[in-house]
């Protein structure tokens, strides 16, 4: 544990600060700058906080000052009113390494602490080497020293410097520093030796603080890198020699580097004001506002998670319980959206393609007609004019190129998906409802009917319903009737699963007309039979059936099977239908927060990217996009789905964040901005909210009971985009109520 001092007249204050830090770190309480002094003095101490007002601002000004030159390798992190303009703390008014301001949570207290160790590590480094500085290379070192104890990568530390990897690595050979990803490592290294022979950490827990999985994996870096074990890391003189074995590779002594100019390099850490806070500049956040919207009934029983980062730099603007899980709602719609767009690239499109399995004689299949379907969710009235009309183009194709006659049947070919109709972990009472809708490889009007009720000549007459797709004539039956001019229209809908009909209960005014939706629990075979129609009222006759084959290996015509038609040597390609890209998919489903979209991309992506279109396959890609590719901490994420409808789905802010600022900064940063709703936007979620930050602010949404989340993008009023995410749970309050607590919040970050 590292030894910290906390320096605080204040006995609650001191308190909380104990309460905080005593779980991590071996704290004693002083009262006074000579106390301070001399518990440095007595022994090895790594951490000071100090109150920023003792015995007033000017004086404490001076005497850290003064601890700073006296003990600069300790790292000092100030303590402040949270109602006072935190710049005067961090913009050179003291220059510490860290700032807790009062209306901070344990967690974000302990962070502060934990960054300004690294802080102070780098500097002890840095000061080793000696000399003047070379630009570069100072700032590479001081955050590859700061960073390396964390899950930054090499990407995260070219995006701080504002360059490119490839930019960073070239001007890293140059200067004859290691690369990027082996200083990041030795950072690690140096952070795992500070526990193990400072703080007198275990290795296990040691190897899993500084991100290893395990302590072997750990030894194993550890002595191929220093030639040390854990335990020799683990004795009292253990970090500096670790540290000497880094120093060593910087000046030449190791075999991957050159010697260059790392002997330049104090100069510019000494450069810095006060103790040499790193990366401590940029614009300020008005904490006391977002803090009054917090703290003010009846938000202040509900639970938030905040965290606001600059885009460029990363470096930390704002936190609330960043590291704690929420449940995203439709949040839960950015990592799918980043990874369709990731892995199926935003040029992707869909295919729906019918193939003649049999022989074409004229305007004659003899055989089956197989229309091999993928999932394409444009199949819409988002698209097209209606879900029918995308199939009447299919028919009208068939037709266009001659075909008139079928003497086989019509198979729909979906066994690149499985048949699971219901999303995992939804609620029951969710299903019968448009939001609640599910699709599969064949599906059509987003996965709902659209059902017109005319009230009936007179109360307690039945209403007249008609509905589309129409399908089966007696697919839905009605029993809702008339009710006074003056009543609420009431209608809900239950599926039937033993007969897959729809019926209709309740009641509407007289005199009133109502368009409703809800969802079909069998929209497969919907589809299906409503694409026979198509081919009926296109004039292509059909002898057979229409069939859905579930399961590869279904047999059709003339030897060729399901889940291989385009491989079978009778079969050929009528005509394909292709969907729009997926950058338009995307905008589709942000924009509005389409979840039944969402729902059939996920499953695309376990079909593309996975072995089967399947909820469990297209989680597991995504996991793997978000850990593997992006670096997000596998604790950070718990997708079950992917519209956010589910409960169960958890998520950090700092994940949130990551996500969005590694895709705004990666090549579609642009289109994966612009698919955000934005303030004033017709028909999106942003319509009516934020209207004050119009050009500014493009967000994600996020809504189910008891849950409130917006995330994205903000452009301050200083002209500075940061990255932001805003998630809250438990409020049992309405909706309405926490969305302008959020908004107030995101004013608060643009400088409102």
């Amino acid at each position: 544990m590292a030894r910290l001092i906390v320096l605080q007249p204040d006995a609650r204050v001191a308190a909380r600060l104990s309460s905080a830090l005593r779980a991590e770190h071996d704290v004693r309480v002083v009262h006074s700058w000579d106390e301070a002094h001399a518990a440095v003095a007595d022994g090895e101490v790594h951490v000071c906080v100090v109150d920023a007002d003792h015995p007033t601002r000017d004086a404490a000004k001076r005497e850290i000052a003064a601890f700073c030159h006296r003990h600069p390798s300790v790292a000092t992190v100030a303590f402040a009113d949270a109602s006072v303009d935190p710049d005067y703390y961090l913009l050179g008014g003291l220059g510490v390494d860290g700032l807790i301001l009062a209306n901070q949570g344990e967690g974000d207290i302990r962070d502060t602490v934990t960054r300004a160790i690294r802080g102070a590590l780098a500097r002890e480094v840095l000061r080793r080497l000696g000399g003047p500085p070379t630009g570069f290379a100072a700032k590479v070192l001081r955050w590859a020293l700061e960073h390396g104890g964390s899950e930054a990568g090499a990407d995260d530390m070219a995006i701080a410097l504002d360059m490119s990897p490839a930019t960073l690595q070239r001007m890293l050979r140059q200067e004859g520093l290691p690369s990027a990803g082996r200083l990041l490592l030795w950072g690690r290294i140096l952070m795992a030796a500070h526990h193990l022979s400072r703080d007198h950490r275990g290795v296990e827990a040691t190897a899993y603080r500084v991100g290893y999985s395990s302590a072997a994996a750990f030894a194993r870096a550890a002595r191929q890198l220093t030639g040390m074990s854990p335990s020799q890391m683990s004795a009292p003189e253990g970090f500096q020699r670790v540290l000497d074995a880094f120093v060593r590779e910087l000046r030449g002594g190791g075999s991957h580097s050159s010697p260059r100019r790392f002997v330049l390099l104090l100069t510019a850490l000494l450069l810095l004001p006060g103790c040499g806070a790193l990366g401590v500049g940029g614009p300020a956040v008005d904490r006391g506002a977002i803090r009054e919207v917090l703290e003010t009934p009846p938000l202040d029983q509900v639970h938030f998670g905040v965290l606001a980062v600059e885009l460029t730099s990363g470096r930390e603007l704002y936190a609330r319980n960043r590291h704690k899980k929420f449940v995203p709602a439709s949040n839960q719609k950015l990592l799918v959206s980043a990874a369709a767009l990731s892995l199926l690239g935003p040029g992707y499109r869909y295919r729906t393609e019918a193939w003649a399995a049999g022989s074409r004689v004229g305007p004659t299949l003899d055989g089956d007609l197989v229309v091999v379907a993928r999932g394409d969710p444009t199949l819409s009235e988002r698209f097209w004019p209606s879900g029918e009309d995308a199939l009447y183009a299919m028919a009208d194709s068939l037709w266009w190129r001659g075909l008139r006659h079928v003497t086989g049947s019509v198979v729909i070919d979906v066994s690149a998906w499985d048949s699971t109709t219901v999303g995992p972990t939804w609620e029951v009472e969710d299903l019968r409802y448009a939001y609640g809708a599910t699709g599969g490889a064949f599906a059509i009007d987003e996965g709902t009917v659209r059902v017109v009720v005319r009230a009936g000549p007179a109360v307690g007459t039945p209403a007249e319903v008609t509905w589309r797709p129409d399908g089966d004539h007696d697919y839905l039956t009605s029993f809702v009737t008339t009710s006074p001019s003056d009543s609420v229209r009431r209608v809900t809908a239950d599926y039937l699963p033993e007969s897959r009909k729809l019926e209709l209960r309740g009641h509407v005014p007289l005199g009133s007309v109502d368009t409703l939706r809800f969802a079909i629990r069998d929209p497969v075979r919907r589809a299906a039979v409503a694409f026979g129609h198509a081919l009926d009222a296109r004039g292509v006759q059909v002898d057979g059936t229409v069939q859905v084959a579930w399961e590869e290996g279904m047999r059709v015509s003339r030897g060729c099977a399901a889940g291989a038609i385009p491989g079978c040597p009778n079969a050929g390609l009528v005509f394909t239908l292709e969907s729009p890209p997926t950058s338009e998919i995307v905008q589709a489903i942000l924009e509005v927060s389409q979840n039944w979209m969402a729902e059939q991309v996920l499953r695309t992506l376990g079909a593309e990217a996975g072995e089967r279109g399947s909820w469990p396959e297209g989680r597991r890609v995504l996991l793997g996009f978000l850990t593997d590719t992006l670096g997000i901490d596998s604790l950070d994420v718990a997708p079950r789905d992917g519209s956010g409808l589910s409960a169960y789905n958890l998520v950090t802010p700092r994940a949130v964040v990551r996500l969005l600022r590694a895709m705004r900064l990666g090549p579609h940063g642009t289109i994966f901005r612009d698919a955000l709703a934005e303030p004033g936007e017709d028909e999106s979620t942003l319509e009516e909210r934020l209207l004050d930050l119009r050009g500014r602010v493009w967000a994600k949404t996020g809504t189910i009971s008891n849950v409130n989340s917006l995330s994205g993008f903000l452009v301050r009023d200083d002209g500075r985009e940061i990255v932001f995410s805003i998630l809250s749970n438990g409020s049992g309050l309405p909706a309405g109520r926490v969305r302008e607590g959020i908004d107030d919040i995101v004013r608060a970050l643009a400088g409102r």
